[in-house]
């Protein structure tokens, strides 16, 4: 290993299932953060498979070394064979997913004590956005014990760490976040007449939008029949989509009836003027970084209780940025009914987790795991 070798510059790797467009700003940030400890970064990057890959944004630079796992299909699921051990096996530390079926992360807790890796686990903690599987669940807790630091995405996964077992001082929570800057300009940029120009004359005490990939996890088919009930009892309300995916068509009805326009995919300014002409997100299926994106556009997010939204949610306010319904279609209709009709739009505080304050949180929790 050469771990007591001075001369050298240390080294920390990052494993990771693939490096959307969305986190290149993150790691760039960390390795400029790493650097000036003289700590060099890499980022170990597989390809996308699933709905990842139908995503198209995998980014490719030089500072990410990938490799590829064998993946086998099981029972819908897709289980990989294989790891990116050759490339980190010579690292001071490396973090890895906190995944029970991931063959990296036991790789590497096992053999931590013989090798001398220092070992982290970074991802959600808890079984936020699916059921547990109980067997993954008791690997899990195990990982978070054995980890000589955990790096949950928000507080809620920070105490989950610690209530199975993990010493609080080996646990950080990163805030995860997106790059927020081209937005916080595109809204500072933006007044209603340059958003009219963008989205037409739309009347903003009755339309919504929403923002993201139109995939299973949003709950299109949900949104949709919801839409059948608005429709039904207030067709003055319309919806502007600004996203694309694989349930698009599922939109189909409402497009068709006018009460939805599709936007395609939102760049910031798009996002900056339906935060001027619009009242709201819908979004009745997975809440995640659109939290951040909703809190910089001083949006409510119009969602169901359902179980399986992921942990950024715990950025939104209950009752004042987050207005949930009972989950189904005709609650949530309700709900989107009982919002259009207030006299005025919600004037929301924009308080959120900025990019540079999880690229310090990160940078600090590597520091820890290497003894510093």
């Amino acid at each position: 290993m050469g771990h007591t070798d001075t001369s050298r510059r240390t080294k920390v790797a990052i494993v990771q299932p693939y490096v959307p467009t969305y986190r290149v700003a993150f790691f760039e940030g960390l390795r400029t953060s790493l650097a000036e400890h003289d700590i060099e970064l890499a980022v170990l990057a597989d390809v996308p498979d699933g709905a990842q890959s139908g995503r198209n944004d995998a980014a490719q630079l030089p500072w990410i070394t990938p490799y590829r796992e064998l993946r086998i299909p099981v029972a819908g699921h897709s289980l990989r064979l294989g790891t990116a051990y050759r490339s980190w096996k010579s690292c001071d530390a490396v973090v890895v997913g906190h995944l029970g079926s991931s063959i990296d992360t036991n790789l590497a807790l096992a053999l931590s004590a013989l090798r001398g890796t220092k070992v982290g686990v970074w991802g959600h903690i808890g079984s936020y956005v699916g059921r547990a599987n109980p067997l993954d669940s008791l690997v899990e807790r195990w990982q978070l014990r054995r980890a000589g630091h955990v790096f949950a995405y928000t507080p809620g996964g920070a105490r989950l760490a610690i209530e199975s077992g993990a010493d609080p001082s080996r646990v950080t929570a990163v805030m995860n976040t997106i790059d927020t800057a081209a937005l916080e300009a595109a809204v500072a940029g933006t007044d209603d007449g340059a958003a009219r120009e963008l989205l037409g004359d739309v009347d903003p005490l009755k339309t919504f939008c929403f923002i993201g990939g139109l995939d299973a996890s949003k709950r299109i088919g949900f949104l949709a029949e919801a839409l059948d009930h608005v429709w039904a009892q207030d067709p003055a309300i319309k919806i502007l989509v600004a996203g694309r995916g694989a349930d698009e068509e599922l939109l189909g009805r409402s497009v068709e009836r006018g009460q939805t326009h599709l936007l395609g995919y939102a760049d910031a300014r798009v996002k900056a003027a339906l935060g001027r002409l619009t009242r709201g997100i819908l979004m009745p299926g997975r809440v995640g970084l659109i939290a951040v994106d909703a809190l910089a556009l001083g949006l409510p997010i119009l969602s169901t209780a359902w179980p399986y939204h992921a942990p950024e949610a715990e950025y939104l306010t209950a009752g004042e940025s987050l207005l949930e319904s009972r989950d189904s279609p005709e609650a949530y209709a309700a709900l989107v009914l009982a919002e259009a009709h207030l006299p005025a739009r919600r004037e929301l505080p924009r308080a959120y987790p900025r990019l540079d304050g999880m690229i310090a949180n990160f940078s600090a929790g590597i520091l820890s795991l290497l003894g510093r």
